[in-house]
């Protein structure tokens, strides 16, 4: 049981580490085998059966031809004739094993054998007078011999006794497995040789893939799959595969070209910072200074209140002014109040600021807890979109949806500006054009969501989102606000 046990799992070891071509050939190889074998059987049993039936009629015909000779020499008594004849017939036919003839007695006439007959073959088969032969097979040492009995003119004249043996057969049968099993084996070579060349064909462009993808897994986009000359469903594959390295150089151009324009972003928001910092932070800064000298050299009460004053409020705009910059880095209310509270004050001072009517609408979302990822998702794909509206669109209004439906959360943002065609902006080569759509798609595909855009030229434009909240949120009634 264990060494079955361990063959099994051997082979199942060989079949699991084989290549698909040794797969193939060892299939046809096996197949071969198993017709050749058993078309080798079928015609040894079929070559058998026939030729020992011709055997059995060839032993009959000459039985009764002997039995037709006979008659007047035994009626004569003619036995040097009757000698003469069954010798000639022994000699004559390699398949004729002996030949004896019986008087009506049951006595021996002559044979084929000498003086002596081989022990117990006399009796060895019978046939009654109004029988016309009777056969047995008979196992001796040289093989099978097939004893023919005949009467002599009806029973009363003697029997004719022939034994007809298989050696001659025996050796045909093995010449033609000889040559089956010559035949099984270069046919066996030829289907290896074709099973070779076929599996080669078939396991060319598989394995072309292979080394294709470990250089994409390098970032070789460069690579193609050569396409197989057959229409098949490999070439389909082929066609398929290199379909996919182009949507992946394409993405990872975008992807390379995105990640550029958020580190200039960041550049130029640190500029930006820097800038405002100096020009105006820092310019206050240096007002405040020069009142409190000025504050503290000064002697009379009134002047003292009157720059107390404009120090206090100089001190009120700097405050602003660093809320204001620090808004700008990151909403704080966004963590403090939560996404809802956030969007409707972004889109309250985009009303204000851009001078677009922007309404803001939330539903579902009491109670509802984001983890902070979705929240900043959400909250800068909006502050893109509309920024791109204030920049493109020449829309007069803008809405901005947030709806939670089951365990799904979506947000719409649409406007009534000049639209445009969605898909001539995503494969413009000018990536500044793309690189605001992409960015909001990538943004919004590393938390597991969905972003749709539907424009048409002069038709405005709606942007969906859906992301999956499934084992994303949580309803905590111990938050004070909703995410």
């Amino acid at each position: 049981m264990g060494s079955k046990f361990f063959v099994k799992a051997k082979l199942l070891d060989i079949l699991k580490f084989s290549s698909i071509s040794t797969k193939i050939m060892g299939i046809i190889i096996g197949i071969v085998l198993v017709l050749g074998g058993w078309t080798s059987f079928q015609t040894y049993d079929t070559m058998q059966t026939t030729l020992r039936e011709q055997l059995i009629k060839q032993g009959i015909s000459t039985s009764q031809y002997i039995s037709a000779r006979s008659v007047d020499l035994i009626f004569t008594n003619d036995t040097f004739t009757l000698h003469q004849l069954i010798s000639k017939v022994v000699e004559s036919n390699k398949d004729v094993r002996y030949v004896f003839i019986l008087d009506s007695q049951g006595d021996l006439i002559t044979n084929s054998f000498g003086k002596i007959l081989p022990k117990g073959l006399l009796d060895a088969n019978k046939v009654s007078a109004d029988s016309q032969q009777n056969i047995q097979t008979l196992n001796t040492e040289e093989g099978l011999v097939y004893d023919i009995a005949i009467p002599i003119f009806e029973g009363t004249a003697g029997t004719v006794r022939l034994g007809m043996s298989e050696l001659e057969i025996q050796k045909i049968l093995d010449k033609t497995m000889q040559r089956m099993l010559v035949t099984t084996i270069l046919v066996a070579v030829i289907g290896i040789f074709v099973a070779y060349f076929f599996t080669s064909l078939l396991t060319k462009p598989i394995v072309q893939m292979v080394e294709t993808t470990k250089a994409i897994g390098k970032g070789q986009f460069d690579q193609k799959v050569k396409l197989s000359w057959a229409h098949d469903e490999i070439m389909v594959l082929g066609k398929a595969f290199n379909e996919m390295i182009e949507n992946l150089q394409k993405s990872d151009q975008v992807r390379s070209n995105l990640l550029k324009k958020i580190i200039s972003a960041q550049e130029e928001e640190r500029k930006r910072i820097a800038r405002e910092l100096h020009d105006q932070t820092g310019q206050s800064l240096t007002s405040l200074m020069i009142g409190l000298k000025m504050l503290e050299e000064s002697k009379d009460i009134e002047e003292i209140k009157n720059n107390s004053m404009q120090l206090r409020q100089l001190t009120n705009d700097i405050l602003d002014e660093i809320r204001d910059l620090s808004l700008a880095l990151r909403p704080s209310v966004l963590d403090d109040l939560g996404l809802e509270a956030a969007l409707s004050r972004y889109t309250q001072d985009c009303s204000v600021k851009l001078g677009i009517d922007v309404d803001f609408q939330a539903f579902g979302m009491q109670g509802l807890y984001l983890e902070p990822e979705i929240r900043l998702t959400i909250y800068r794909v909006v502050q893109e979109a509309l920024t791109n509206v204030a920049k493109y669109s020449k829309a007069s209004e803008a809405s901005v949806i947030l709806e939670r439906k089951g365990d799904n959360l979506i947000a719409i943002i649409e406007d009534n500006g000049v639209g445009f065609d969605v898909q001539t902006i995503l494969d413009s080569t000018i990536y500044e054009k793309k690189l605001g759509l992409h960015g909001m798609m990538e943004r919004v595909n590393l938390i597991g969501g969905e972003l749709t855009i539907e424009s048409e030229p002069g038709m405005g434009t709606t942007i969906y989102n859906h992301i999956s909240l499934k084992g994303l949120v949580a309803n905590e009634k111990s938050k004070d606000f909703n995410s």
